[in-house]
């Protein structure tokens, strides 16, 4: 957990009990989960536990690279899944829609400041979306 602590402190966050159980519930389940879904198991280790507090913890991880916000599922709610690469390096991540596990991506085939229709790029997230070989298999 120390580069995770790392991180928290290099964002001014401290390292509190909830913040890291939370870390703790991301990396058992090695799952995408809604705030919802991290409140409930929260909730059995701290007798004081809001959704508004687990929603603003999830953003504040969020905006230091612990966590990454999915993009667009079904049920139109928001989705944390655990940065598996937390040294900034550049990457991607793979999320498997059957099961929810969470991969990262090295490889990209964009650079920034390229130009495409006009636009220089100067930022970039890739998202994909697949079912990964272990459901694959069970199919």
């Amino acid at each position: 957990m120390d580069a995770l602590s790392d991180n928290l402190k290099k964002h001014n966050l401290k390292n509190t009990p909830r913040r890291n159980a939370i870390i703790e519930i991301f990396k058992k389940k090695n799952l995408y989960l809604s705030p919802e879904e991290v409140w409930i198991t929260l909730k059995k280790k701290f007798k004081k536990c809001g959704l508004p507090g687990v929603y603003r913890n999830l953003e504040s991880m969020s905006n230091c690279g612990i966590l990454f916000k999915i993009v667009s599922f079904s049920d139109d709610k928001r989705h944390y899944g655990l940065c598996n690469n937390h040294i900034n390096k550049h990457h991607h991540h793979i999320i498997c829609i059957k099961c929810k596990k969470i991969s990262s991506i090295e490889k990209c085939g964009f650079n920034n400041r390229i130009k495409i229709n006009g636009y220089e790029i100067i930022s970039h997230f890739v998202q994909l979306n697949g079912i990964c070989p272990d459901c694959q298999n069970k199919n």
